[in-house]
């Protein structure tokens, strides 16, 4: 008779990126249950597919061992024939480096799958690393329409994707098209904990989730239509002038000034300075332009929002105004009224909503699948952020902000892959390179690569 030994083995789920910790039950080398691990900072709760992983990893249907190909792809049946792992590996590098001498390691292009919603998270910087030391430039990567907006299109705005939110300690907790508590059970963990602590909670949803059901204020928002809703509640901020204002004088673009003529932020060279890269901003103390850059201390108190200036140009004048007056101008098409109308949210709903934003000072929020699932995505995820920087939120403790990662050197660093082959990407050479834009237009992205406290533009 076997002997069943049983064992509890503490880790945690790479069902996704959530990473929750769990206690693993095996049974003579056989995974047969998880559950959470209470101890672990984000095992206080498990989702149904991370209970699962024994379905997945005893499945009958999983592929366990490489399999060749034996007959045509037009053929319907492939004719699987399995071979060895030391087969399977030396095949497939015999045909890369064929490739490499025939085109280039150009040549090549590797795809791959989304760590979401497969166990990838922990395995994507070996797998560049290979990609780069082969020499490919050329990576395709799957993602879904749920982190479009808010890993990339947010970098727009604050120069990063979405920072992780500190629900435990915050004052106002925003759920933007987000449902944590079927989606996400580490981070409804969290903010029943900062409930718990008399976080306020804001929740803008079509659906009465479980969360919109216990919020002191629930937006029912017409879907598609959340821009709208966003650029409103930032038109009620500015109006009572409820908004951080040294946050968006000291860390946003908003005081930069924008030339009239052509919508293109003024620079030192339009000014004949010896700094021709430099910003402006209009110093209403001195009653004139100056670098940004000079900026000081109590100078931030000085600097201009509102307002149309002119500015000494080498042979005429350049009328000019801050790029928050201009955002401030695009929200004030969103009066309550006509938001109302458009998103099918009451008045006294969004003047309830801008009330809580205007009253805290640390808001923690997360935008997902409400937003992501919409074809105008990254502008409303631009509003959005525009409408949280107001906050002065951003990079804040107890808030959204990014917590810096243990010193280390990453395996796949993109030194790895030389100038002259990133040139060579396919994308690059095609002129679809899917970067933002950096002409100066005050609606593209401000040069950033750090979320601790990086400019912030207020146009969405």
């Amino acid at each position: 008779m076997t002997t069943m030994i049983q064992e509890d083995k503490h880790g945690y789920c790479t069902l996704c990126r959530s990473r929750c910790g769990t206690v693993n039950l095996v049974a003579n080398d056989a995974l047969v249950a998880v559950r959470p691990d209470t101890s672990h900072p984000t095992g206080k709760a498990m989702c149904m597919k991370g209970k699962s992983a024994p379905e997945l990893v005893h499945s009958a249907d999983r592929v366990l061992y490489p399999m060749r190909r034996t007959t045509p792809k037009t053929d319907a049946d492939p004719g699987w024939q399995r071979i060895s792992w030391e087969a399977a590996l030396a095949e497939v590098a015999q045909r890369m480096l064929q490739a490499r001498r025939e085109g280039g390691a150009e040549s090549v292009a590797f795809a791959v799958t989304t760590p979401s919603g497969t166990p990838l998270s922990d395995s994507i910087d070996w797998i560049e690393r290979l990609i780069r030391l082969f020499g490919s430039p050329n990576t395709c990567y799957a993602t879904e329409i749920c982190n479009w907006h808010k890993d990339y299109a947010h970098a727009f705005t604050f120069g990063c994707g979405m920072p992780t939110a500190d629900y435990r300690n915050a004052e106002l907790i925003v759920l933007w098209g987000h449902n944590p508590t079927n989606t996400w059970l580490s981070q409804a963990e969290a903010i029943g904990a900062g409930r718990a602590a008399g976080a306020k909670l804001l929740v803008v949803d079509p659906r009465e989730t479980a969360l919109a059901g216990q919020a002191e204020q629930w937006l029912r928002v017409r879907p598609g239509t959340d821009a709208a809703l966003a650029m409103a509640i930032a038109n009620l901020l500015i109006e009572a002038n409820a908004f951080d204002l040294d946050f968006v004088r000291q860390w946003t673009n908003g005081p930069l000034l924008v030339r009239s003529d052509n919508g293109r932020f003024l620079r030192g060279r339009d000014l004949g300075l010896a700094d021709g890269d430099a910003y402006l901003v209009w110093d209403a103390h001195a009653g004139q332009a100056r670098p940004s850059s000079a900026l000081a201390g109590r100078d931030f108190e000085h600097v201009a929002l509102r307002g149309t200036f002119e500015v000494g140009h080498t042979t005429a004048t350049l009328a000019c105004r801050p790029a928050f007056d201009l955002y401030a101008g695009e929200c004030a098409r969103y009066p309550a009224d006509v938001a109302a109308q458009l998103t099918w949210v009451a008045q006294a709903d969004i003047r309830h909503a801008a009330s809580l934003f205007g009253s805290a000072r640390r808001v923690a929020y997360h935008a997902w699948s409400g937003v992501g699932q919409h074809d105008n995505a990254t502008q409303t995820d631009r509003a959005i952020a525009c409408l949280y920087a107001l906050t002065g939120s951003f990079d804040k403790a107890a808030a959204t902000g990014s917590f810096k990662n243990p010193r280390t050197t990453r395996s796949a660093a993109s030194t790895c892959c030389r100038p002259r082959k990133r040139a060579r990407r396919w994308a690059m050479t095609r002129g679809r390179s899917g970067r933002p834009r950096r002409d100066g237009s005050p609606r593209a992205t401000f040069t950033g690569r750090s979320c601790t406290r990086s400019p912030t533009p207020c146009a969405p």
